[in-house]
């Protein structure tokens, strides 16, 4: 296949793509960060290599200012959307002159000092220099993110991989060798081989942003099963799952493990005086400051309405009660000025070899938690004792 054929049939591939990346955006039912520069950064490959194929049959301004100019663009406009998606932003002003500063030396040398060796180093190497930029975002992301088996970010990473070492290597043989009278559409190997890989690299660039952000709409909606809405702690589905799990480690290893019941002492009265919506604020607020306490990999969950589960894998009941106090001292200081002041009542309680199920530990840790409540609330009671 030849150069011109190949560029406009990626053209068009790239435009129905964008096509449907445009739908995708409009359809998801929940916001993707990025997905608006992920569309036009796609229409722009579409233009840019629309106008490249075009070459000879329109004016060199149009085919190769213009076109190269579009592309470059559209790389950056991908980069800034990759940044959104990882809420970070990307600096405008010296990328849009980077871009501009190339696009005039490539019409400088079209029309002042023709060069075809001069415009293949100049943007290929930095079409090279923004992707491998936009693979060490991915790259980041995934380190940050914990995503690093999704299909989107994988396709994302190895596409750009592999855009960035077809530039790199046209950049690179062009400094080499010289070009003779190549060009764009001159058909040798080297130019098929370079066109067919950028085409293809831009076409797969297209899908695995589709399906990076298919792969966030799940995401979120799988969070979404798991989480409470207010509060963004763990549901209670979610909570007994991580329960049951615990269970069976500490039956197979005999390891301890601890649960806290956490209730918000006279929370009717806050809803009464205040009115829920600051009784709401109270609850993501309390959410909030007892998460900021504890590990890792303890579980925090909304048990119902103002009570909330804390599990403590791997933790003695001294410890716990330890974390316990930590974290009724904190939300009893009254560090948010702009709410009511609270306390909270806790009931702690260990796992023992006779517990047959999750259920029963909460129902003691629920029963320390009345008998802290009964002997006055902001306090600690150990199941048992």
């Amino acid at each position: 296949m030849d150069p011109r054929t190949s560029i406009l049939i990626g053209s068009i591939t790239c435009g129905l793509m964008a096509l449907v990346l445009t739908v995708l955006a409009r359809a998801t039912p929940l916001p993707v960060p990025g997905m608006r520069r992920w569309v036009l950064g796609s229409w722009l490959v579409f233009l840019a290599l629309l106008l490249l194929g075009l070459r000879d049959w329109i004016t060199n301004l149009g085919s190769v200012t213009l076109g190269n100019g579009a592309l470059i663009l559209a790389y950056i406009v991908w980069l800034s959307g990759t940044l959104e998606y990882g809420q970070r932003r990307i600096r405008w002003v010296p990328w849009l002159l980077l871009s501009a500063l190339v696009t005039g030396t490539v019409t400088w040398f079209v029309y002042v000092d023709e060069s075809y060796r001069a415009r293949v180093v100049i943007v290929a190497g930095l079409c090279a220099v923004i992707n491998a930029r936009h693979a060490f975002v991915v790259m980041r992301m995934l380190g940050q993110h914990q995503r690093s088996k999704a299909l989107g970010t994988s396709l994302t990473t190895t596409w750009l991989a592999v855009l960035t070492v077809v530039y790199a290597s046209r950049a690179l043989h062009a400094i080499a060798l010289p070009q003779g009278n190549s060009g764009l559409l001159t058909q040798d190997a080297i130019q098929i081989l370079y066109t067919g890989g950028f085409t293809v690299c831009n076409l797969m660039l297209v899908i695995a942003f589709a399906t990076l952000a298919s792969d966030h709409v799940r995401a979120r909606i799988e969070e979404q099963v798991v989480r409470d809405p207010l509060t963004g702690a763990l549901n209670r589905r979610a909570l007994f799952e991580a329960l049951e799990l615990e269970l069976q480690r500490s039956r197979r290893y005999g390891r301890k493990f601890c649960i806290a019941m956490l209730d918000i002492d006279h929370f009717k009265k806050v809803n009464d005086q205040f009115g829920h919506l600051v009784g709401d604020r109270v609850l993501a607020s309390t959410c909030r400051r007892a998460t900021s306490l504890i590990r890792p990999n303890d579980v925090f969950a909304r048990y119902g309405g103002e009570e909330f589960l804390i599990l403590m894998p791997e933790t003695t009941l001294e410890s716990a009660m330890q974390a316990a106090e930590r974290i009724r001292g904190e939300i009893g200081s009254n560090a948010d000025d702009n709410l009511p002041c609270i306390t909270v009542s806790m009931g702690v309680t260990e796992w023992c070899a006779d517990d047959v199920s999750a259920e029963s530990m909460v129902a003691r840790a629920d029963s320390a938690l009345y008998v802290a409540k009964a002997n006055g609330r902001n306090r600690i009671e150990i199941a048992g004792s």
